[in-house]
């Protein structure tokens, strides 16, 4: 009770205590959290794309293999889709080139979108909300990109909301601004099938069309290729066989991809685990501070009750625990916010990128979060006791 007393003395600082050790507990149930999101939610990604198997190209350099940048494009991607398509078990190829382009309206500011190039958006791979999907791509003719232009683009609601358009609408795109403003395309559909796979408002040309637009024709240049099997139980066989023809791409199931994402944002996961390991030291010291200046403004209170005879441990039962009852407090406050928290997260990044589930709390997240801010009580706890038993009551007396 007079511990309790105590830090209602004190509510300021017992509050920044508090709120110190939330912080901690919060940080640590929110970066697993987030971890648990990504990766779930990366599987469930992947999963929807029903896409089995991964090309692309090695990495181009020694620093790029630790970075996870750089990575050299795919060549002859339409010859190599073909070869693929002919794999007894493959159902479907689609070579992927994806840069950045300049997008914009009539008589409006240019705005740099992600360009997404496809041979076409047939099939069940891409789902059009309105409109129409694109066709065949005709100015890849033979070998030559001396095929008719179309002209036609898809974009997903992003791109939609971002540049104010919509299916029927005409916008100029192009990798240079003074190119673009030559180059009208028509929007003949609207689709987030494909949004999943970027953060970022996309638009979608015909594969050839983008290649000439950004100059990957010349060696018919793309990023990606995506396989998908008649039967998901072959994928070890086919990646196998791919491995042995194609030796100079990396040729990822779905979850060797999903750990090549992790990998590449692992400077970012440091940075993560860092703020949350900084989160929990300023905790700590906050709830250890607190204890300190308790016992030191108690120090004339302590002689007195030393020389009543009552014993360190008694003094410390009713002195000492106020760090321990603070941590505790934090903790429990750190995990009633945890949840709530997260959903207004999720919310936020639903609207903002477009991606669902991407902080997942579960119960032992929450049980681990409450354990450190036990830790860091009874943390708190052996310093005041030895601190307790460290004091001179004489000495105390005649400062006093």
């Amino acid at each position: 009770m007079l511990a309790i007393n105590n830090l209602l003395r004190n509510k300021l600082r017992t509050s920044l205590t508090i709120t110190g050790v939330a912080l901690a507990v919060l940080s640590i149930i929110l970066l697993a959290s987030i971890g648990n999101g990504l990766v779930t939610t990366g599987n469930k990604i992947l999963d929807k794309s029903s896409i089995h198997i991964w090309m692309s190209g090695q990495a181009a350099d020694i620093q790029a293999q630790y970075l996870g940048s750089g990575e050299a494009k795919i060549t002859d991607s339409h010859e190599l889709g073909r070869n693929i398509h002919g794999i007894g078990d493959v159902g479907f190829v689609m070579p992927i080139l994806t840069e950045m382009v300049y997008v914009f309206k009539e008589n409006e500011e240019p705005k740099v979108i992600f360009g997404l190039g496809v041979g076409g958006t047939g099939g069940s791979f891409v789902n059009i909300n309105e409109g129409t999907g694109l066709s065949n791509d005709e100015h890849y003719n033979n070998g030559k990109y001396n095929g008719k232009w179309k002209y036609e683009a898809l974009i997903d609601s992003r791109t939609a909301g971002f540049l104010n358009v919509k299916v029927g609408d005409e916008i100029h795109i192009g990798k240079t601004i003074p190119e673009a403003k030559t180059q009208t395309f028509s929007i003949i559909g609207l689709t987030d099938s494909l949004s999943r796979f970027s953060s970022s408002p996309m638009v979608i040309l015909y594969l050839s069309e983008l290649q000439d637009m950004t100059g990957n024709q010349y060696y018919d240049e793309v990023n990606l290729v995506l396989v998908r099997l008649k039967d998901p139980a072959d994928v070890t066989e086919v990646q196998f066989q791919l491995k042995e023809q194609y030796p100079q791409y990396s040729i990822r199931t779905n979850e060797e991809y999903l750990l090549k994402s992790l990998k590449e944002n692992s400077l970012v996961i440091a940075s993560a685990a860092s703020i949350v390991f900084i989160a929990i030291v300023m905790g700590t010291l906050l709830a250890i501070n607190t204890m300190m200046l308790g016992l030191n403004e108690k120090k004339k209170e302590i002689a007195i009750l030393r020389v009543m005879g009552l014993s360190r441990w008694s003094i410390f039962k009713s002195i000492g625990t106020e760090g321990v009852l603070t941590s505790f407090a934090g903790g429990v406050f750190g995990v009633m916010i945890a949840t709530p928290l997260a959903n207004m997260m999720n919310d936020l990044i639903y609207t903002y990128v477009g991606f669902e589930e991407l902080v997942i709390v579960q119960e032992g997240y929450l049980y681990a979060g409450l354990s450190i801010a036990i830790i860091i009580g009874l943390l708190t706890g052996v310093l005041a006791a030895m601190r307790i038993a460290s004091m001179n009551t004489a000495e105390l007396l005649r400062s006093a």
